[in-house]
């Protein structure tokens, strides 16, 4: 697939990259989306059993003579203040997939960003200051809508762009190695630099091996 390349807002040439395609499997990302927010889950919501609640040793009155309802502890499920049936207890809710279909669900979805038009490609960029205005007037060429969700992928961990772009809540900077498959589903604009690119097609070939 063919995609254009910016320096800024002027484009100056267009590259293929052979890796991307028309492939898209909506139930492989669905799986890679399901596993990657299983992982925000905490799982430590807790409530206490009947053996759990304090107190409720004694026998709160005779078993007959009465006419009350038998009742062995002011602790049983059916009295306020007394343990929950069937509670939730903490527990691991992660979900796992391997790495190889994590690879082809972000693939998937690469491709079908480029085919929709909404990836773009610029010429690499060194961000010599952390200070927001600057990232702002760096990008202004490459961003046509403010409103829009923005993802920037570099090819490496740059400190200066983590720290620039962190004030931005449309704009989210994303790295090579690390690649998080929650925000490129989102979306507006996909903006990756030509070594990011590069270095990504280096990762996806590893699926067809």
């Amino acid at each position: 697939m063919k995609l254009d390349v910016y320096n800024g807002s002027e484009k100056i040439k267009e590259v293929n990259y052979p890796f991307l395609s028309d492939k898209y499997s909506p139930e492989l990302v669905h799986q890679a989306l399901v596993a990657r927010l299983s992982h925000e889950r905490e799982g430590n919501a807790s409530t206490l059993t009947k053996s759990e609640v304090r107190g409720g040793g004694k026998k709160p009155w005779r078993q007959k003579g009465l006419g009350r309802a038998r009742s062995g502890s002011i602790r049983s499920p059916l009295w306020r203040g007394g343990g929950v049936i069937f509670g939730p207890k903490p527990h691991e809710r992660d979900k796992n997939i391997l790495k190889r279909q994590r690879l082809t669900a972000l693939l998937s979805v690469f491709n079908k960003l480029a085919e929709s038009g909404r990836v773009r490609v610029y010429e690499d960029i060194e961000l010599e200051t952390h200070k927001t205005k600057d990232f702002i007037r760096t990008f202004s060429g490459l961003i046509e809508n403010e409103r829009g969700k923005v993802v920037i992928i570099t090819a490496d961990y740059s400190k200066n762009m983590a720290l620039a772009s962190r004030n931005l809540p449309n704009v989210r900077v994303l790295f090579v190695d690390a690649l998080d498959l929650l925000p490129l589903v989102y979306a507006d604009r996909v903006l990756i630099s030509a070594k990011a690119i590069e270095k990504l097609g280096t990762v996806f070939s590893s699926i067809k091996e």
